[in-house]
């Protein structure tokens, strides 16, 4: 072997990012969030509130139930 060959094969085996093959980078998921307006009589309108289905049922509220999907 010549010299050149063995500094390749020792630049090819210390560079990690040539021996790996480039990962496909997927879109981040979008998370359905339910929007609810709260509206109390004699009170500042509020804007909407927000949140995914976990976080309102962490809450005790099942919007899906509510706005009758189910």
């Amino acid at each position: 072997m010549t010299i050149a060959t063995l500094l390749a094969a020792l630049v090819a085996a210390t560079n990690p990012t040539a021996a790996q093959p480039a990962q496909a980078t997927t879109p981040p998921v979008k998370v359905k969030r339910y929007c609810i307006r709260d509206r109390r009589e004699g009170a500042i309108d509020r804007r909407r509130i927000c949140r995914t289905r976990e976080d309102w049922q962490a809450r005790g509220f099942d919007p899906v139930v509510a706005i009758g999907e189910r």
